[in-house]
């Protein structure tokens, strides 16, 4: 229930960091069963310490009963510290993600595989208990003139990318998928293939990053120096989709309605 709470809130801070802000005020709605009143301290303290890391208040919320699985919301308000706009985006940018991807890909595959696929310790906490370096702060701070647009990857990789396509009317052409070392091992241990941890991909609280290509490598050392693994995974075209090898890799991952497609 701890981590459930520290969850909720990274979830939603994840979003206001990944598009050049500052949370400062974070508020809780939780429902629960009256069966498990007593586990509502355990959740609040998640909050508490989650919003004590990331530096925002936690103002309080709303307190309900339940009488399905329940459910915790947390609404963050922030400060702009960077205002990108996908109308800034131009062909030949760059696009960054902020560390390797694919542990919590793992956690789900293994999970429809009725968890025949053993997981460790880091696999684990990347789904109970992720952790965004908020020094994220510091590179929107220091190089926003150079950052044309920005977000997310909690919807997946493939999600977040068309979105900046959606967005920004542009195309995108990838040089590298940003699966870590660790779980490319892993891929090939247990014969899955990349398609299916593009796929079953989402809740990585990591940032991409739309950059002005004469500024890559400096951004990239920038964020190196702020304790991040950062990866320059293609560029901005003016094709309308995302490609691959020169294949075109169809939009693909997760939706809250209609699961896995």
């Amino acid at each position: 229930y701890y981590d459930i709470g520290w969850k909720a809130v990274t979830a939603a801070v994840s979003d206001v960091f990944s598009r050049g802000g500052e949370p400062e005020v974070a508020l809780a709605s939780i429902g629960i069963e009256k069966e498990k009143v007593d586990k509502i301290e355990e959740i609040i303290k998640g909050i508490k310490d989650a919003c004590d890391y990331y530096q925002a208040s936690f103002v309080g919320g709303d307190l309900n009963s339940s009488t399905g699985s329940g459910w915790v919301d947390i609404s963050v308000f922030g400060r702009v510290l960077c205002n990108t706009k996908a109308e800034n985006v131009k062909k030949g940018d760059k696009i960054i993600i902020s560390n390797p991807i694919g542990y919590t890909s793992l956690v789900f595959i293994s999970y429809l595989n009725s968890w025949k696929i053993k997981l460790n310790y880091i696999e684990k906490n990347k789904i109970k208990h992720p952790i965004i370096n908020r020094r994220i702060v510091s590179l929107f701070k220091e190089y926003c003139d150079y950052i044309h647009y920005s977000t997310d990857i909690s919807d997946g990789l493939i999600v977040s990318l068309y979105n900046i396509i959606e967005r920004s009317r542009k195309g995108v052409k990838l040089v590298r998928i940003p699966i870590s070392d660790y779980i490319s091992s892993k891929l090939a241990e247990y014969h899955i293939k990349i398609d299916d941890i593009l796929k079953y991909s989402g809740e990585e609280f990591e940032t991409l990053l739309v950059v002005d290509k004469n500024y890559t490598e400096e951004i990239l050392d920038f964020m190196k120096y702020l304790g991040f693994s950062p990866i320059c995974i293609g560029e901005i075209s003016d094709t309308n989709n995302l490609q691959f090898n020169d294949k075109i890799i169809k939009k693909t991952g997760w939706d809250n309605f209609t699961g896995w497609f």
